[in-house]
């Protein structure tokens, strides 16, 4: 009884190392982090890691009728993350305003369905 439906693809990197270049840092004064989403990609969300992206897609995949969300479960599945990493996530898109839980701490969905 969870939300399946059409995957949306981040255009984003799938590595999570963060990969410095001196170019890139010099630019921001050593803090560039290309784990970040600066707005490349449809529907990107300027600010988010990779992870964070994946995690915000595979929330954007449930139909907007679904009151339940997606679980946990579910939302690692689909992202293709590890629990830690989910609930890492989770927490800060939590915080951010751009899921909240459901059902319990364990279902989810975006606050803006787009």
């Amino acid at each position: 009884n969870g939300c399946r439906g059409k995957a949306v693809v981040s255009t984003q990197s799938t590595g999570e190392k963060n990969s410095r270049t001196p170019a890139k840092a010099a630019i921001s004064g050593g803090m560039y982090d290309s784990n970040v989403n600066n707005g490349a990609g449809a529907g990107a969300i300027p600010g988010l890691t990779g992870t964070q992206t994946k995690v915000y897609n595979a929330l954007k995949s449930c139909p907007p009728e679904n009151q339940t969300g997606m679980s946990l479960m579910e939302i690692a599945a689909k992202a293709r993350i590890g629990m830690n990493d989910l609930r890492v996530a989770i927490e800060f898109l939590s915080n951010e305003g751009h899921i909240y839980s459901t059902v319990d701490d364990e279902h989810f969905k975006l606050t803006d369905h787009c």
